[in-house]
C-alpha cells in the first residue's frame, strides 16, 4: 500500500526547513520501522507552500499500526527537536493502491 501525504506550511522559511532539516532525518527514521519514503517534493504550481511525500508500506502491513510504533519511538522525538510543529497548516493523506503493472508496489 502508498500513501499520498501533503503539507501545507505556513510560510516559506518554514517549508525551507522542512525539506532541508526534517525531511532528510525522517526519511531515515522512517525506514527503521518499515516505512518507505518513495520520494518527496514541493508543489511549485499551487498557491500554497506544500511539501508531497510518497510513503509505501510492505504488503501485510498494517499502516496505522506501523506509524504508531514511529510516534513512539525515541526517533519521532529526535526527528522533531528542531520543527515545531504548528509550522504546518494542514495535513492531507490520500491511500493509493497501485495496479498490477506499475513499478512501485
Amino acid at each position: 500500500m502508498m500513501e499520498l501525504r501533503t503539507y501545507t506550511l505556513t510560510d516559506a522559511a518554514a517549508l525551507k526547513r522542512y525539506v532541508s532539516e526534517f525531511w532528510p532525518r525522517h526519511i531515515l527514521s522512517l525506514r527503521k520501522f518499515g516505512i518507505t519514503v518513495h520520494g518527496v517534493w514541493t508543489d511549485s504550481e499551487a498557491d500554497e507552500l506544500r511539501v508531497i511525500a510518497l510513503v509505501g508500506y510492505a504488503p501485510g502491513e498494517e499502516p496505522l499500526s506501523l506509524a504508531e510504533n514511529y510516534r513512539n519511538s525515541r526517533e519521532f522525538v529526535e526527528d522533531h527537536l528542531d520543527f515545531d510543529p504548528a509550522l504546518i497548516i494542514t495535513t492531507h493523506t490520500q491511500s493509493l493502491q497501485p495496479i498490477a503493472s506499475s513499478p512501485l508496489h
